[in-house]
């Protein structure tokens, strides 16, 4: 019977192909990134994990709004913060900063500068001689009040005073231009569009790259043959400068001179007609544009890369355009400059482009660097001198006042100290309520009382942080140059004296530990080293310890010795083979010669080997010279940062919770609430005794300033004062992280090579000094650095330490070097990593033998010592080949020098032999003469400017 197939609950279902539905690739495809509205269409419902997962992104998007929200009243608050004492409103100008990239550079900074305050409902300090204007801008009320700074008048005068030769002019525009981009919270960058024809004296900038990284001088782009030299080469120093420190927003303006370039091409080009001259001179404004949308997107990045232009019009033209309608509507190969008189509205600006750049610096989302604003140290800005108000100095009492504004997102502390720049580190006697120039009472006008009319805050002298920036501890009162260190790191007994581990086997040199008495082992049994009981009695320690003589101090160490001890011709030979030495250490890193004539044990005596260079054991305390004595030194300096973080955060929440209080309580007196007054506890005020809150218009009283120091001001020129955090006045060791500049100030052929302990001039946030680094790579996984004798180039990253004033992360550094002719270059930037005086930088020296004889793993090597006793000395020490060989001597052949090794695998006739030896490496410093007021002179290990 044929079998027949019977259907059953058994029978297979197979699952349907899901046609009615797409995969979320094919629909993201379909879409091409856009979200549709999917009006009217039903819903399904999510449960579950879905649903929650949604819910939490809407309150992440709603999260972040809000945040938003809280970020852009917080700036609205510091422009515009009410002060509770007087019910006044006390508005904080917004700075600008003004800095030209073209060769005209005071001229041009001037004219635009007098340009945009022409247009202003008032003016404040508005005079041939002000180094600062304050104009306000009735229509965009408390975003409406700027100050305009140049950078030809600021700060120039600090750097390049009547009568002295300190920097040249190009050098000066440099540090004036940094200390501007500090204090900024917008800087216009200006580029003069009337030097766009001028390509005769068009010098190519090699070292800045727009788009493609390639230099911005090319003979197939027409848009960057013709406009490279719109910015200079003292502009392209200037903005590599500000960008390597950190920028405000930015802003490039093109700036137009209208009038005589027009006239003077339509009386050339007679014979063409108008509308051709004008098409062409449009084609050339817009390959203009570009060039500089171009430019402004490269340097500062597509999201801060806002391009403007300026029409300035001719002052002889500016009233026969008034009565010229016609003229007034088109220019030439320009945008319009003014508006007719029938389209100019009451109380507006007729220059378009004006109105449209006012409207922008007061309206856009600005603010400081990085570093400034998310750092809590607060400054003020000095008023400008015209006002009478910037700064005064009474050589009576050696006391220094500034005027201005509280800036900056913490409260000043009276009882921390401040540093002024060019000036130095003084503490605070007093700081006073003063009136401001943009002082606006609720009803009424300013009282008529102008000067100081309270006492916001007093120091207290047992508060404040002693000003001696070295430490000189008192070893009888158990005083010690330490911070953040704890007694139970250390191994005291019960009764406070410190345990001292005893070795019987056998003695060592004073000043020795266990691990340093190894070296012992292997030559304690050779009557050549130890007297005749077989005890150490001084000897080899003495030996160890014995200076070189200046006979002994080679050509490649020479500079690392005290400059007393060089002559002259010396040093000048010293720089004349510098370059020398650089490429032979290029070609031959760290390698060694010994001379026949004599001994490495004597020469090398400071040297240690060691086994693994990653792995093996060195004590930071040990032999430490006695310029440590005089720093401080931290237990754990992030440790020390984040409690110090974490005070001025409770500060800052607790200035925070006061102003929200006064704002509930004058709405609470309106609405008759009496119960909000309660709302502070003690320990806010506690926190905020002797704070006075951002944005109040104070004077600082400055005590302790020497007249000395005062001189080197100039009487024009604007202050700035910065409160520093704790033991940000102390010396210790710090150490940055460094790469060498490579778009400014490139070194040329005929230059030196930086060397380790050079005189370097550091810019390390709003502090400058001068220092002998140290410079070494920077290892993550060993606890010891190599030392590097010259400054790595090339792009690398390396770490230089030095002697300076603690400074918290983050902060810029720039590197700058004096050179023979007495300019300054700009050869490194980085940031700060920290200060820690127990980070170990180790030089590495290598000795290299051949193998003269080889049988197997066995081999003769000469021409590494030329006499026995130091292969006798070296005996312990291990050596490597370099084809990765390790081995060690097994004993001395003949009176040459000769030596038979052994080594782990058969050796290769053509390898080397190398002995690697270690010293440590402490920075210098490089102290300062200059004469008191008295005529003496004094000399002074580091001056902080």
């Amino acid at each position: 019977m044929p079998h027949s197939h019977r259907a059953s609950s058994l029978k297979q279902s197979n699952k349907s192909h899901k046609s009615g539905k797409a995969s979320k690739r094919s629909i993201n495809r379909q879409q091409g990134g856009k979200i549709q509205n999917r009006v009217g269409v039903k819903k399904r419902g999510l449960t579950g994990a879905a649903s929650k997962a949604k819910a939490d992104r809407m309150h992440m998007a709603k999260q972040r709004r809000e945040a938003s929200k809280d970020k852009l009243w917080q700036q609205r608050r510091v422009q515009g913060r009410l002060n509770v004492r007087n019910a006044d409103s006390a508005i904080v100008p917004r700075v600008v900063g003004i800095v030209s990239l073209s060769d005209r550079e005071f001229e041009l900074e001037k004219i635009v500068k007098d340009f945009l305050v022409d247009s202003a409902d008032k003016k404040i300090g508005a005079d041939e001689n002000s180094s600062a204007v304050t104009a306000m801008f009735s229509k965009y009320k408390k975003e409406g009040n700027v100050t305009f700074l140049s950078n030809t008048t600021a700060f120039r005068s600090l750097y390049k005073i009547e009568g002295t030769n300190d920097l040249n002019d190009e050098d000066a525009s440099v540090q004036a231009a940094l200390d501007l981009a500090r204090v900024c919270d917008v800087i216009v960058f200006l580029l003069d569009g009337n030097d766009t024809n001028n390509n005769s004296n068009a010098v190519p900038i090699t070292g800045m790259s727009i788009g493609d990284g390639s230099s911005t001088r090319t003979s197939t782009t027409h848009v960057q043959q013709d406009f490279d030299h719109l910015i200079s080469s003292r502009g392209d120093r200037v903005l590599s400068a500000i960008k390597a420190q950190g920028l405000p927003t930015p802003i490039t303006v093109l700036v137009n001179f209208e009038g005589g370039e027009d006239e003077e091409t339509m009386s050339l080009n007679s014979c063409q007609s108008l509308k051709s001259i004008r098409r062409s001179a449009l084609k050339k404004k817009m390959e203009l544009k570009k060039y500089l949308s171009r430019f402004a997107t490269t340097e500062f990045g597509e999201n801060a890369g806002k391009v403007m232009e300026i029409d300035i019009p001719e002052e002889s033209d500016e009233d026969e355009m008034k009565d010229d309608t016609a003229k007034n509507m088109l220019i030439v190969g320009k945008s319009r400059k003014m508006l007719p008189d029938a389209l100019i509205g009451k109380g507006e600006d007729p220059y378009p482009t004006r109105a449209a750049f006012i409207r922008t610096i007061c309206t856009m989302s600005a603010s400081p660097p990085k570093w400034v604003s998310e750092m809590p140290r607060p400054f003020v800005l000095s008023n400008n001198n015209a006002l009478g108000e910037g700064f005064s100095y009474d050589k009576t009492s050696q006391e220094l006042r500034i005027t201005g504004f509280i800036r900056g997102k913490m409260p000043f502390d009276v009882n921390s100290l401040v540093h002024v720049p060019c000036v130095g580190t003084f503490g605070v006697k007093q700081i006073l309520k003063s009136n401001s120039p943009t002082l606006q009472r609720r009803k009424g006008k300013i009282n008529a009382d102008d000067g100081v009319s309270d006492i916001l805050a007093t120091c207290d002298v047992n508060e404040r942080e002693p000003i001696e920036m070295f430490a000189n501890p008192d070893a009888l009162e158990g005083e010690q140059n330490l911070i953040g260190f704890d007694d139970e790191n250390y191994g005291y007994d019960d009764d406070g004296v410190v345990e001292e581990k005893q070795d019987d086997n056998f003695a060592r040199p004073a000043g020795w530990n266990d691990y340093q008495s190894a070296w012992l082992d292997a030559i304690k049994g050779d009557d050549d080293d130890f007297s005749d009981d077989g005890i150490d009695h001084g000897e080899l320690a003495a030996e160890l310890n014995k200076k070189k003589d200046k006979a002994e101090i080679t050509g490649m160490e020479m500079d690392a010795e005290d400059d007393k001890r060089i002559s002259a011709e010396e040093r000048q030979a010293l720089l004349n083979q510098r370059k020398k030495d650089h490429d032979e250490e290029l070609e031959f890193p760290d390698e060694v010669q010994v001379d026949e004539d004599e001994k490495a044990s004597e020469r090398f005596a400071r040297y240690r080997s060691l086994k693994s260079f990653r792995k093996s054991y060195w004590d930071p305390k040990e032999n430490l010279p006695e310029t440590y004595a005089s720093v401080f030194h931290f237990g754990s300096f992030r440790a020390t940062q984040s409690d110090i973080m974490a005070d001025m955060r409770d500060i800052m929440q607790a200035a925070e919770a006061k102003f929200n209080e006064a704002i509930e309580k004058s709405k609470g007196s309106k609405d008759g609430d009496a119960d909000i007054g309660n709302m502070s506890d003690d320990s806010e005020e506690d926190l905020l005794e002797g704070c006075v809150e951002s944005g109040t218009y104070v004077t600082l009283v400055l005590e302790g300033v020497s007249a000395e120091a005062v001189s080197r001001i100039s009487s024009t020129a604007l202050l700035v004062a910065v409160g520093l955090l704790p033991h940000e006045n102390k010396v210790s060791v710090l150490h940055m992280g460094l790469t060498e500049t490579t778009q400014c100030d490139e070194l040329g052929p005929n230059d030196m090579p930086v060397k380790s302990k050079d005189n370097i001039i550091f810019r390390c946030g709003w502090r400058t000094w001068q220092g002998r680094p140290v410079f070494s790579q920077n290892n993550l996984n060993s606890d010891k650095h190599k030392f590097e004798r010259f400054m790595p180039t090339g792009g690398s990253f390396f770490a230089s330490s030095v002697f300076g004033p603690v400074t918290y992360t983050p902060c810029p550094v720039l590197a700058f070097r004096r050179t023979n002719t007495g300019n300054t270059r700009f050869i490194a930037l980085g940031s700060m990593i920290g200060a820690d005086v127990d980070r170990i930088v180790v030089k590495r020296i290598v000795l290299t033998g051949y193998p003269t004889r080889v049988h197997k793993r066995h081999a003769t090597v000469k021409y590494m010592f030329y006499n026995p006793d130091d292969v006798k000395w070296f005996k312990p020490a291990e050596i490597v080949t370099k084809h990765g060989l390790q081995g060690n001597i097994i004993d001395s052949v003949g009176d040459h020098g000769t030596m038979k090794c052994l080594f782990n695998a058969p050796i290769k006739q053509h390898d080397t032999v190398c002995l690697n030896l270690y010293k440590r490496i402490y920075p210098k410093y490089s102290p300062v003469e200059y004469t008191d007021e008295n005529g003496e002179v004094v000399k002074k290990n580091i001056v902080v400017l």
